[in-house]
């Protein structure tokens, strides 16, 4: 008897693990994807002798996460459970802001800390807001940052600005979203670029 038990037991388990393998329905990997479009047009200017030091962007609480956001009603907001980002915004956006800026040829030198020589001025940046919103119709994504630029002789704020860009969501989200957070990137970099050559 025991081992007539002991045989159905075995069958089972067989049966429950071949199930598995053979189940119709399958749980979908988790995706990760990147913002690091460079934009295609920079604005350039003469080089100044001027050394720009570009901290890394400080980000509010909401949005300081690989979890990607999104909101469908006012002052709300929600995660994808299986869609994120593949780093913070903060990490993503500070390469695109280095780049961007040389690629201005304005700078003598574009520097993130630790940087242990001179420099004359420190740009700040703070990512207020990175999601999709379908609050509107078409949904768009939104990217807001508030940009700060101080002179280092002086010890002063010299110039500070918000930049928002929202760009429609023309796909299938999430990755309709990912699409358009990196044509909204590319235009922030640009209004970023812009607000420097200007303020410096």
């Amino acid at each position: 008897m025991k081992t007539y038990i002991k045989k159905v037991c075995v069958l089972l388990a067989a049966m429950g693990m071949l199930s598995g393998c053979l189940s119709p329905v399958k749980t979908a990997p988790e995706s990760a994807y990147f913002i690091n479009s460079m934009p295609v047009y920079v604005p350039t200017k003469r080089t100044r002798p001027v050394t720009l030091l570009v901290m890394p962007p400080e980000t509010v609480a909401a949005f300081n996460t690989t979890q990607m956001a999104y909101s469908v009603t006012p002052h709300q907001i929600a995660y994808y459970a299986k869609n994120r980002w593949a780093d913070t915004p903060a990490q993503m956006l500070l390469p695109l802001m280095v780049q961007t800026l040389q690629n201005t040829h304005y700078f003598h030198a574009v520097v993130t800390p630790p940087f242990m020589s001179r420099y004359d001025y420190v740009l700040n940046t703070q990512i207020l807001a990175l999601e999709q919103d379908f609050t509107y119709q078409p949904a768009v994504v939104r990217i807001t940052l508030r940009v700060q630029i101080s002179r280092v002789a002086s010890n002063q704020v010299i110039a500070t600005k918000q930049l928002t860009v929202v760009e429609p969501i023309l796909q299938a989200p999430p990755y309709g979203g990912v699409v358009a957070a990196n044509r909204a990137a590319q235009e922030a970099m640009i209004e970023l670029a812009e607000f420097c050559i200007k303020k410096i």
